[in-house]
């Protein structure tokens, strides 16, 4: 038994209780060979200590393994492995759907994520997108249900009301989680990135930098970038600075389908475009335009305000410093970098599958809602005001 790669694993933060993750952690090393049929396991002591959980959770770990046909104990002589099943079929098929991804890795990496949690369990995985409407997630997740998908985890789309879906799994006995953003029903699991967070860290970075005048150009005609201007405005007011929030749209999906949902094919067609007229317009409106920091939605938007600051003979960061979100490939490589937050993709993808495993095995805890923090990437175009 190798105990320092199991307590690792059992202290990472993940949705199960410490006993969950103890018995997973040890039926992951029965099942890639670590410990062999007939290995004895340490007493319960070592293991308490070694571990350093309670007695109670190695005991409930223990117990489930044992009921599970995995382990054998012995009275007065110890626990052991037992030989494992010549195969072990799946138990049933997890359905995860997410939105079509544009311009970053974010749900990529969620879904590699949380593909790597599910392969280790006895489930299978079935993977469909949306395209940001109810209606279409509606029928991807009818789709999915059709071919006996015993829970799904699903992106909450930025248009429509899911409460239909919601109440369809309630009714089904499904679980069903939210990922990637939060829940829009309390009695829903949810693992999301603290998207309020992101907006106030952002802002707070500007500030300590010794910005006073701090424009956001933001989304507010969904959670996300609700969420960010909400957190930008708190850090402006907690400073005593006046909040200027600059919105810009971004076309809404008129396609049933994902895969007929047009790709813009630049950016200038997505978001980058309309920051750009958005940050042109704020600058060329105000003859002494006082503007000395930009939060910007995320790095699509921050190409566009960047590429405005340029054709205004602004100097980033001398002149206007830059901060954006999601740590694209493309910023780091501008002759300015920007200064951005990198998203917790993977980690929620982990998080959203350990949480839909324990539903299925108890779905008696509380509802859960997530919230994981962004990582600030300090670059170029943020520094201390001159």
């Amino acid at each position: 038994m190798d105990l320092d790669r199991m307590k690792e694993v059992v202290h990472t933060p993940t949705p199960a209780p410490l006993h969950v993750r103890l018995r997973r952690a040890i039926h992951a090393q029965i099942t890639d060979g670590t410990l062999q049929p007939g290995e004895s396991l340490p007493s319960e002591r070592v293991l308490q200590q070694a571990l350093d959980v309670s007695r109670a959770t190695v005991r409930q770990a223990l117990g489930a393994l044992i009921q599970a046909g995995l382990l054998q104990s012995i009275p007065g002589t110890g626990t052991f492995v037992m030989e494992p099943p010549a195969t072990t079929p799946a138990t049933g098929l997890i359905g995860l759907v997410v939105s079509t991804p544009n311009f970053h890795f974010f749900y990529p990496q969620l879904a590699a994520a949380f593909d790597a949690v599910i392969r280790q369990s006895d489930y299978g995985l079935m993977m469909a997108m949306h395209n940001e409407r109810a209606d279409v997630l509606e029928d991807v997740a009818t789709e999915l249900l059709a071919k006996n998908v015993v829970a799904l985890a699903v992106t909450p789309p930025r248009y429509g009301d899911v409460s239909t879906l919601i109440n369809r799994m309630r009714q089904q006995n499904t679980p069903l989680i939210f990922i990637g953003r939060p829940s829009p029903s309390p009695s829903v699991d949810s693992v999301s990135t603290d998207n309020h967070r992101i907006g106030y860290d952002a802002t707070r970075h500007l500030i300590d930098l010794g910005h006073r005048s701090i424009l956001h150009v933001g989304l507010p005609d969904y959670s996300t970038g609700q969420d960010r201007a909400a957190g930008y405005s708190q850090a402006m007011q907690e400073a005593g600075l006046e909040p200027r929030i600059v919105p810009i749209d971004e076309p809404r999906p008129a396609s049933a389908s994902p895969l007929e949902t047009p790709v813009p094919a630049t950016v200038e067609d997505h978001l980058a475009g309309p920051a750009y007229s958005a940050a042109r317009a704020c600058f060329e409106a105000e003859e002494n335009c006082d503007v000395t920091g930009i939060f910007c939605f995320n790095d699509v938007v921050g190409m566009g305000v960047y590429k405005a600051l340029r054709d205004l003979d602004l100097s980033i960061p001398d002149d206007v410093a830059l901060v954006s979100v999601d740590n694209l490939l493309t910023i780091r490589h501008f002759e300015v970098p920007l200064t951005t937050f990198a998203l917790p993709g993977p980690e929620i993808g982990r998080q959203g599958a350990e949480l839909l495993l324990l539903r299925l095995e108890d779905d008696t805890y509380p509802p859960q809602h997530l919230l994981l923090p962004a990582t600030l990437v300090k670059r170029m175009s943020s520094v201390n005001i001159r």
